[in-house]
Parts: structure tokens; C-alpha cells; sequence
């Protein structure tokens, strides 16, 4: 019988033209990440059990920091 393939380790991807990475932290269902939006560089951890979840998390973060920058302009 075949094996499921497994997950990805790691992720990386762009969101909206903002490039971003995705890890595993220590703690199991957290992940670390990082993105640069405009001049500013992002990184911190988000909850999640599944790594979709946590990738669209971390693009909801994307999206919330570029409207803040568009509106703080």
C-alpha cells in the first residue's frame, strides 16, 4: 500500500507581492514566520495545528499590515 505523503517541513510563498517563510517552532502547533512589508520586517509565531492554517494566518497578517500601511499613509 502506498504511503500519504507527508507535509512539508518548512513553507515559503508569496502573498500579495510580500514574500514570506513558514517553520516549525519547538512548541508543537506553533510556527515561526517572517515577511517584510514595505521597510518594514515582520516575524513572530502563530497557532496552528495543520500547516494551511497557519499559512493563512500569517497571509491574514499580510493583508492586515498592508492596509495599515496604505491608510497610514
Amino acid at each position: 500500500m502506498a504511503r500519504r505523503p507527508r507535509e512539508p517541513v518548512a513553507h515559503a510563498g508569496i502573498h500579495r507581492g510580500v514574500h514570506f517563510s513558514l517553520k516549525p517552532n519547538a512548541a508543537p502547533g506553533y510556527w515561526r514566520y517572517a515577511y517584510a512589508v514595505g521597510d518594514r520586517a515582520r516575524c513572530g509565531r502563530v497557532q496552528g495545528r495543520l500547516p494551511l492554517l497557519a499559512i493563512r494566518r500569517v497571509q491574514m497578517r499580510i493583508d492586515r499590515d498592508m492596509r495599515s500601511n496604505r491608510t497610514g499613509d
